[in-house]
């Protein structure tokens, strides 16, 4: 058994050369800052055994200390691991408190670990393990929680590296861009930029991955069959009502047919059949496929037909039976997202229906109800999703608009920095996924 030392200018680098020496199950005995960088004192997974076995033998047979709450963690980890004591002190006390160890990749730092109480008499102490496995199923236990470390330690040396790229990402995240999209886009950033050339490509890079239908690509100007699909309360009754008044001021209410599936909701074809009877057109009522299909054939003549469908949590049972009603080649579907949903429930939503249906675009709603509008325009991007209109009110038809990239760009980054829930700077590397930008 051999404990090997290795000193680099900071422990990306350190842990680099232990990978690349002992392997990437290399077990990590101390980290510490010495003169010059980091140091690192580290053993080989087939040398763990050799530690451990010499203090299964015998237990300690004195009282550990209860740990001192007022002691600092690098006080604590000098204790367990300092240079003037013998491996087999070192080993007897990894069977005296919690392990300090870690696979590759992960770091020992940060709060000390937990200690024992006092020794348990001999009737009653737990017998001691035949074999190495339960110290190496608590290595791997505490494994997430040192890669956080990690993490954190990495993402302060980067901000110190590179401040505009962390404040950035921070800006994103606080608009709410997630993680992992503030991470791509924050570390593309060209290091001699200034922030106001940073705030600008920020603005760019954002803008030309949101996909937006124009005058052109209006699907009331273009016509066909639509479907507005999405769960409940996401407004697509309303937005309906929208869209089709936009149809009738255009082409006239003749060119405009209205179609019903919602049978669930008590009065929810009354709802559209109000919004309607203004418009002077008729609302027909679909039962299931068999009946869609009949009635799509009865208006095949209109240049625009637009389904209100129900609104169905994405986990809803009967999700994928009301999406199979709408299986027909003609009818296209429209994805409503709600843009004061949270990033993972609007996640969550499109995964469901894009796994059930293709889906032709999507329009944002209630976007004067979202503070942080950058969650919709995420999932928008990460998925591309064409974005054919947004909504910001109940008014019929003045609350529904032709998305433009830079507005909803703007719109999502304005507010980022206002927030009183905001973290400060120390508080933003305990996000997770954070760390790693």
């Amino acid at each position: 058994m051999k404990v090997k030392r290795y000193v680099a200018a900071n422990s990306r680098e350190a842990f680099a050369k232990v990978k690349k020496e002992l392997g990437s199950d290399a077990v990590i005995l101390s980290n510490r800052p010495v003169t010059g960088g980091v140091e690192i004192l580290a053993l080989a997974q087939g040398d763990v055994a050799s530690v451990v076995a010499p203090a299964q033998e015998r237990r300690p047979d004195f009282p550990v200390q209860p740990a001192n709450q007022n002691r600092r963690p690098e006080q604590e980890r000098e204790q367990i691991s300092g240079s003037g004591r013998s491996l087999q002190e070192f080993a007897e006390r990894v069977q005296t408190r919690a392990p300090i160890v870690s696979g590759f990749s992960s770091v020992a730092q940060g709060r000390p670990a937990a200690l024992t109480g006092p020794a348990a008499p001999p009737a009653t102490r737990p017998a001691p393990q035949s074999s190495d496995g339960g110290l190496i199923a608590e290595i791997k236990a505490m494994r997430g929680d040192f890669e956080k470390r990690f993490a954190s330690l990495s993402w302060n040396e980067g901000a110190r590296r590179r401040p505009l790229r962390a404040k950035m990402m921070r800006e994103l995240i606080s608009a709410g861009f997630s993680a992992p999209m503030g991470r791509r886009i924050s570390g593309a950033l060209p290091d001699d930029y200034s922030e106001a050339q940073a705030r600008a490509w920020l603005r760019s890079v954002l803008e030309k991955n949101i996909r937006c239908d124009t005058d052109a690509d209006d699907i009331v100007r273009r016509g066909g069959v639509y479907a507005l699909v999405g769960p409940t309360g996401v407004g697509k009754t309303t937005t309906v009502a929208k869209l089709a008044a936009r149809c009738v001021v255009r082409f006239g209410a003749q060119k405009l047919a209205l179609i019903s599936t919602d049978t669930y909701r008590i009065g929810a074809q009354d709802q559209l059949a109000i919004y309607a009877k203004i418009l002077g057109v008729q609302v027909h009522a679909a039962q299931d496929a068999t009946g869609l299909e009949r009635i799509l054939r009865a208006v095949s003549d209109s240049h625009l037909v637009l389904i209100d469908t129900v609104g169905m949590g994405q986990r809803d049972t009967r999700l994928a039976e009301q999406l199979a009603l709408l299986g027909g080649p003609r009818v296209r579907r429209m994805l409503l997202l709600n843009a004061a949903c949270q990033l993972e429930t609007l996640e969550d939503v499109i995964r469901v229906y894009e796994g059930n249906s293709d889906l032709s675009g999507a329009i944002i709603t209630k976007l004067d109800e979202a503070r942080r509008p950058g969650c919709a325009l995420d999932a928008v991007i990460r998925h591309k999703l064409r974005l054919s209109f947004v909504t910001d009110g109940q008014r019929v038809p003045e609350d529904i608009h032709m998305p433009v990239a830079a507005d909803l760009v703007e719109r999502a980054l304005a507010g980022a920095g206002d927030s009183p829930f905001a973290l400060e700077d120390d508080e933003f590397m305990l996000l997770p996924e954070a760390g790693r930008a």
